[in-house]
This record gives C-alpha cells, structure tokens and sequence, in this order.
C-alpha cells in the first residue's frame, strides 16, 4: 500500500495528493493489520473521516485543473470521483462495528485497488493531456 515512484503522474501538486491518499490508505491497512481481536472502532471513524476530508479536497483540486485545459474526459472523470465519495460515505459503520477484520479488509481492498486503477490509468491520461497542454 506504499506509494512508488511509478505511480507519480507527473503533475507535482496531484503527485502530493496522491501519495497523502496513499499515506491514509496505509494507516487503514495498519490497522487490519492489527490483532483482530482487538476494538478499532473508534480509530477506523477517524481515518474514514479524514479519508473523506482529503479526497474531498483532492478530486476538487483535480476537477479545477481539468476544467481549465479543458480536459476531453472531464465528465467520465468525475463520475468516477462522484461513484468513489458515494461508496466511502455509504460504508455501513454499524456492520464495521459488528465485523471489523471483514469490513477493514473489504475497505482497504477497495480503496487500494480504485487508487492504483485510477491513478495509473486515468490520473496518468489527465496527466499526459495536461503535458500536451504546456500545464
């Protein structure tokens, strides 16, 4: 769940984000990681939170980039932002607190499969567009 090098996109600000997306990723691995036995509750609502928080921040930052180059796949884009928000802020907190290895285990399979898919293939077509644009 570490950030790589051959992740980054090239855009040095999106960069940043994604490797803080990756960092906050981690922390939930951590914490599956962690004796099953014990009550992680209450530090699973925060991570989930600030993941909220900072994705948030980031595909609004993203978005403001590709309305301004005008980016051709601006819409497709975003409904996979939109599809990402809807699945974090649907995840069912009382099942989490009822079976928190499985819930843990399916969020962080989510969250770093959509990360890696769409940083290496979607953020890195942005990116190549956003070089073809001198951005």
């Amino acid at each position: 769940m570490k950030w790589k090098s051959s992740y980054a996109i090239g855009v040095e600000a999106i960069d940043k984000q994604h490797e803080r997306l990756f960092d906050i990723s981690e922390r939930i691995e951590e914490l599956f990681l962690l004796p099953g036995h014990m009550d992680k509750f209450d530090e699973i609502v925060e991570i989930i939170e600030e993941l909220k928080a900072y994705v948030i921040y980031h595909f609004n930052e993203e978005q403001q980039l590709m309305e301004k180059i005008q980016y051709p796949k601006y819409f497709s884009h975003l409904v996979e932002h939109q599809d990402f928000i809807e699945k974090i802020n649907d995840f069912d907190l009382h099942e989490l607190d009822h079976a928190q290895q499985q819930q843990l285990r399916e969020l962080v399979d989510f969250i770093m499969t959509w990360l890696v898919e769409h940083v290496l293939e979607k953020d890195k077509a942005f990116a190549t567009y956003c070089r073809e644009k001198n951005m």
